[in-house]
């Protein structure tokens, strides 16, 4: 893609990412930053709260990534890994709901910022050199899972 096709993407175009950054990311990245504070009072705490709510609320105005409205070849990877998951995945509704917004959040935010970009690669990257176990790993519940099945 060029660079004029990837600034052609709705996730570059100058709305779309000042909502992202003013309804989203900012309010996101405030928020968690009183709510962790344990000087915040209850009062500001909840404010916050109300705060990511909103956020997250946005978050769902916001276009599915696909490999068509994306540029970038590592989005269109974890596009794929978000499609493989959910033919597999059969939690509740509220949850997968849960999972895929965030999963979705996530290929938006590689999409267009790229520090994002940097840490999620760096991230991964890291993983691969470690001793990461197997899914699975020590699970003895594995045999009675109903909310997973492979193909």
């Amino acid at each position: 893609m060029t660079v004029a096709e990837k600034n052609r993407t709705i996730y570059s175009s100058v709305p779309v990412q000042i909502f992202i950054i003013n309804s989203i990311k900012q309010p996101m990245l405030d928020g968690v930053e009183v709510i962790f504070n344990p000087d915040a009072s209850k009062i500001t705490k909840l404010r916050a709260a109300n705060q990511l709510w909103k956020a997250f609320q946005a978050m769902s105005k916001l276009p599915e990534p696909t490999v068509e409205n994306t540029w970038h070849p590592n989005s269109h990877i974890l596009i794929g890994l978000r499609d493989w998951l959910f033919e597999r995945c059969f939690l509740s509704e509220k949850r997968n709901g849960f999972i895929r917004r965030l999963f979705n959040f996530v290929i938006i935010l590689y999409e267009l910022d790229p520090p994002w970009r940097w840490v999620i690669d760096s991230l991964k990257d890291e993983a691969f050199k470690k001793k990461w176990k197997l899914r699975g790993y020590q699970d003895t519940w594995i045999d009675k899972y109903t909310w997973w099945r492979d193909k």
